[in-house]
């Protein structure tokens, strides 16, 4: 088996390991979850999903719920 072999995902590349793509998918998903234990759920685990919810959610004064593009009572 070829030990250059990459796979897409987590897996190292040729080059090594994308060390900065972890970091930033890590950071991206601490960010939804912080927003769903405030109440707010994004439509989904994109960063600027999160910060829409998060940014309408803070204008409102309540959570903004994702799944059917509507405000928590």
């Amino acid at each position: 088996m070829d030990s250059n072999v990459s796979f897409a995902g987590c897996f190292p590349t040729r080059q090594g390991w994308d060390k900065s793509k972890e970091n930033a998918d890590v950071k991206e998903l601490e960010s939804y979850y912080s927003a769903v234990r405030q109440g707010i759920e994004p439509i989904s685990t994109k960063k600027k999903d999160i910060d829409a919810a998060v940014k309408l959610s803070n204008e409102a004064g309540k959570a903004f719920d994702g799944n059917t593009l509507s405000f928590k009572e």
